[in-house]
């Protein structure tokens, strides 16, 4: 399991994984697995949107500004409102016009309703985007270093990948290599208006 499955998933103890699981009507087991799958996705997107310079720019500032970790100690709220957090505006910077294929796609593979998936993204995206920036702070991560650390997470993704993650990361601009999310084919924010690089991965959305 990679780090930052690891991470989240340990901020957000059986508590949190409890609500989730409340607000979305599913059992427990179920919601650890789609929390993983949840976390996996995001951390593939954000890995692809890294291999440009400025997108791993724009997620650096964006953790430096916004994203301590701080949100691992407000997790009621945050669960208690799926959907009701600054994860949309997240989605919209990482998955871009994708994000309704991309739920799709999840929905597809777990058998949970493409509406309830929306939700789950929207509450998880905040906590990855928190783990990020609590790892940046605590090992002094630089934006390379940030890339780095991204790309490593996603091959270990990869590797335990049951086509999920493929076919999301080839929603976003193909599978491998490439501009990634930063690309003309996916949601090519990060490309095509650099001047909104500063805004990026905003808090509130």
């Amino acid at each position: 399991m990679s780090g930052l499955i690891d991470l989240v998933t340990k901020n957000l103890g059986a508590d949190g994984l409890a609500g989730i699981a409340g607000s979305l009507g599913l059992g427990s087991d179920q919601s650890s697995s789609l929390v993983t799958t949840a976390v996996s996705v995001l951390t593939g997107a954000l890995a692809k949107n890294a291999e440009e310079p400025e997108g791993a720019a724009a997620l650096d500032a964006a953790l430096e500004r916004d994203h301590d970790g701080s949100v691992f100690s407000n997790l009621g709220a945050l669960v208690g409102d799926i959907g009701g957090g600054p994860g949309a505006g997240i989605l919209r910077h990482v998955l871009g016009e994708q994000r309704g294929q991309v739920e799709q796609e999840i929905a597809k593979k777990s058998g949970l309703d493409a509406g309830k998936v929306g939700g789950l993204l929207e509450t998880v995206a905040p906590l990855v985007m928190g783990a990020l920036g609590q790892k940046k702070r605590e090992e002094g991560l630089s934006v390379s270093d940030l890339a780095g650390m991204l790309a490593g997470e996603r091959r270990e993704l990869e590797q335990q990948d049951d086509g999920l993650l493929g076919n999301v990361l080839g929603m976003l601009g193909g599978g491998g290599g490439g501009g990634g999310a930063a690309s003309s084919s996916g949601g090519g924010l990060l490309s095509k208006i650099p001047g909104l690089l500063g805004g990026l991965f905003k808090k509130r959305g």
